[in-house]
């Protein structure tokens, strides 16, 4: 595919990074400063203006079969996508920050019929949204939903007393949930039938929702503590994504919604928005004022201001108080190993979820990526299984080193499968895969 990317900085450098080697990659740069970090890439560099015509038409956007802005103005990248549109991109992506942006050019065609743009992203929304699902579920560090919210993927990292330790064959998984990865350490793995689960292990399982509720009863909530009625989040941040999570937990019943915002000015602003939600006037990473709210006692604390030192300072003010769990906004992709190896669990990087979208737009096979884990170490994919491959129980299935099966979609019906289920002609297949066992996977069907 022809490729042609407007905008500089870690989102343009990601997408790049990812498309290159497989595509023919065109990126427009205005810094000569930022150009140089493409340098040693397999790509076709142009200086110029992503707004002008005859830039767009210097890059061969007229024969592009995907057009992606994604620089750090917004009126920018409208401009940008709205006029290789109507050039002849096939298909374009338009990065933004704001809601209002969204509201007005997402499902706008012209006269003709033809999309203004053909997909709006949004970052910080997915972020949040992302946020919420780990809330939502106490101890998980991890949350993905698939097939239309019939597979969900949790990820818990394993306490001393965990009723998860020991040989996974032995534990007596609930019917329908599958454990497909596992982190200790520095290793990450997709376990096999001689795998002994430890204290301090990262596991994530896949399966039905109503399958893995059964495991939260019977395998990840202490049986000694009876579930809060009410359970308070602490956001620390007012921005785009502390006031759109906040938005988003105001509609769950049992949460207590705090938000910790510096400046007095947007305080009033989010404060006039929110309807539960108590905004309080203040700085995150005053130890004084975390003390005088009692934050050590809520449940939850969500950093994500804009400043990587201040969300990690809060972060490790909040641990030391007791929060049983936090999560933190990273917003260099190269911070996320080391909040990490300070004991952060839950690092986010606003980008992964939005670019992975975009790859997935860009997909020719029927091998569509949904969602990576672990930094990119895992994927979770979509394959969907030609019409001419004949019926095949899945125990009989080539074994791919570093993959599963999760679920099995034919027509309305999804399974999480077992060896004696079988694979049928025109069936969807979720796949959980390791990123050495993608490419195998592609020559599977």
């Amino acid at each position: 595919m022809r490729i042609v990317i407007s905008g500089d900085g870690d989102i343009a450098q990601q997408l790049v990074r990812a498309l290159h080697r497989r595509h023919d990659v065109v990126v427009i740069e205005a810094d000569a400063d930022e150009a140089e970090r493409f340098d040693q890439l397999d790509l076709q560099l142009m200086r110029g203006n992503a707004t002008h015509p005859e830039t767009l038409r210097e890059a061969g956007v007229d024969g592009a079969d995907a057009f992606i802005a994604c620089g750090v103005s917004d009126e920018a990248n409208i401009i940008a996508a709205m006029t290789a549109k109507r050039m002849g991109a096939a298909q374009t992506t338009c990065f933004v920050s704001g809601e209002a942006y969204v509201q007005s050019f997402a499902g706008i065609s012209d006269s003709d019929g033809t999309m203004v743009i053909d997909r709006i992203v949004w970052p910080q929304y997915m972020l949040a949204e992302e946020i919420a699902r780990i809330v939502l579920v106490p101890r998980a560090v991890d949350v993905e939903v698939f097939a239309g919210g019939r597979i969900w993927l949790m990820e818990f990292k394993l306490e001393p007393n965990s009723r998860l330790i020991g040989p996974l064959p032995h534990l007596g998984l609930p019917r329908g949930v599958l454990a497909v990865a596992v982190r200790k350490e520095d290793s990450f793995f997709v376990p096999s039938g001689k795998t002994e689960l430890a204290a301090g292990d990262r596991v994530a399982f896949m399966g039905g929702r109503r399958a893995l509720r059964e495991l939260e009863d019977q395998f990840i909530r202490p049986k000694d503590k009876a579930a809060p009625k009410e359970r308070e989040v602490v956001i620390v941040g007012g921005g785009t994504v502390g006031l759109t999570l906040a938005k988003r937990l105001e509609r769950e019943p049992g949460l207590r919604v705090k938000i910790i915002e510096t400046e007095k000015a947007r305080a009033e602003e989010i404060a006039a928005e929110l309807r539960k939600t108590l905004v309080l006037r203040g700085d995150g990473t005053d130890l004084e004022l975390l003390e005088g709210e009692q934050v050590g006692r809520s449940h939850v604390l969500v950093s994500v201001t804009s400043n990587d030192e201040k969300n990690l300072l809060c972060s490790l003010l909040a641990s030391q108080m007791g929060v049983p769990k936090i999560i933190t906004r990273v917003n260099r992709r190269e911070n996320v190993a080391l909040f990490e190896r300070v004991g952060i669990d839950v690092p986010l990087n606003p980008m992964v979820t939005a670019i992975n979208v975009v790859l997935n737009s860009l997909q020719e096979s029927g091998h569509k990526l949904l969602a990576t884990v672990e930094g990119g170490k895992a994927a979770v994919v979509e394959i969907d299984v030609p019409a001419s491959f004949g019926s095949t129980e899945v125990k009989d299935l080539p074994r791919v080193e570093g993959s599963i099966i999760v679920a099995i979609t034919r027509g309305d019906r999804t399974l999480v499968p077992h060896g004696d289920d079988s694979v049928e002609p025109n069936d969807r297949l979720l796949v959980f895969a390791t990123e050495a066992a993608r490419e195998a996977l592609d020559k599977l069907f």
